[in-house]
């Protein structure tokens, strides 16, 4: 081959590269906007369907209704299929009501507890445990989708694989993925509609409820935060931080029970450590579909990790443990 035929091959695989570098960022550019236009219309939007839960070996249904009030979001999620349960949702607030056992339970909301949480995530932070990717398309409930995936750099976190409505942006079905890319958990719509008039339906029109027998949880009473630990956590694996620690009554202790969350942005787990007792607690390793945890004694104290992540990530955070040298 010539000098200038060597010359030319090269500018063009030099000018191929150029070309092609701007097109891989802006594709991993498209999935964070795809993601970020995902979580506006979870929140943003009026809609309602039915959808299908399965995790382990079990499989539920629901019907959900999401609407947009002057106070802020609304969600309301009815069982149809196994036990009636019925969950009322709103900025403050979740009722959860048991037709079977005539009972209503009424507790402060968690922020992010919901059957959509992971889709309240700032994507664009977690580049350095996480790999996002525009797979292609399908079809979920009649409508055509985008596909994208959420992959995890490491075994300490499950991965995603989310099909967003093409016209609403909407998650019609999410996988979550274990290290081989199977799905361990999915959920998937089986029909949706967008509609911002059906605010009347997402108030519980259950009759009779007056009636049940009434009951409050996670009352402020029974829950402080904590700011200053006796314990801590060291080499906890890439990304994950604390987010949460607050104490409750055991009931034996005065100390109580400490409760952790840690959270690498996306994916997060609970730490529960209170005194040894004359039962002994989980010792080793349990799961139960996509949900791990681990149980140990540490230094007179039963400590248990357990989290919707990764056996290999609930025994290194519980075996993370110290106490703090404060």
């Amino acid at each position: 081959m010539t000098p200038n035929l060597k010359n030319m091959r090269f500018i063009v695989l030099l000018a191929s590269a150029v070309l092609l570098l701007p097109q891989q960022l802006l594709a991993d550019e498209d999935v964070h906007h795809m993601l970020k236009k995902m979580v506006q219309a979870v929140h943003g939007l009026s809609y309602e369907g039915t959808f299908v839960y399965l995790h382990g070996n079990q499989l539920e249904s629901m019907w959900v209704v999401h609407t947009l009030k002057e106070d802020g979001e609304r969600e309301r999620l009815i069982s149809l299929n196994g036990a009636a349960r019925e969950v009322v949702r709103d900025n403050a607030s979740v009722t959860c009501i048991a037709p079977d056992a005539r009972s209503v339970s009424v507790g402060k909301r968690i922020l992010g507890r919901s059957f959509r949480a992971v889709f309240s995530i700032d994507t664009s932070q977690l580049g350095a445990i996480y790999d996002f990717k525009v797979l292609g398309h399908d079809r979920v409930a009649g409508r055509p989708t985008k596909v994208v995936a959420i992959l995890p750099k490491d075994q300490y976190r499950y991965g995603y694989r989310i099909y967003l409505d093409h016209e609403h942006s909407l998650p019609l079905k999410t996988d979550m993925l274990d290290s081989s890319g199977e799905a361990i958990s999915q959920v998937m719509f089986t029909h949706m509609n967008v509609d911002p008039h059906i605010d009347d339906r997402a108030e519980s029109t259950l009759e009779g409820k007056e009636l049940y027998r009434w009951g409050q949880r996670n009352s402020t009473q029974t829950r402080r935060p904590v700011e200053k630990s006796n314990w801590v956590f060291k080499n906890l694996p890439s990304g994950y931080s604390l987010s949460i620690h607050t104490q409750r009554p055991s009931g034996k202790e005065s100390r109580g029970v400490d409760h952790f969350v840690l959270s690498d942005g996306l994916a997060s787990l609970s730490v529960y450590i209170e005194q040894q007792g004359e039962q002994s607690g989980l010792n080793g390793s349990s799961q139960m579909g996509a949900v791990n945890a681990y149980g140990s004694l540490f230094q007179g104290h039963q400590v248990t990790a357990v989290g919707e992540v990764p056996v290999a990530t609930v025994k290194r955070v519980a075996t993370a443990l110290q106490r703090s040298d404060k």
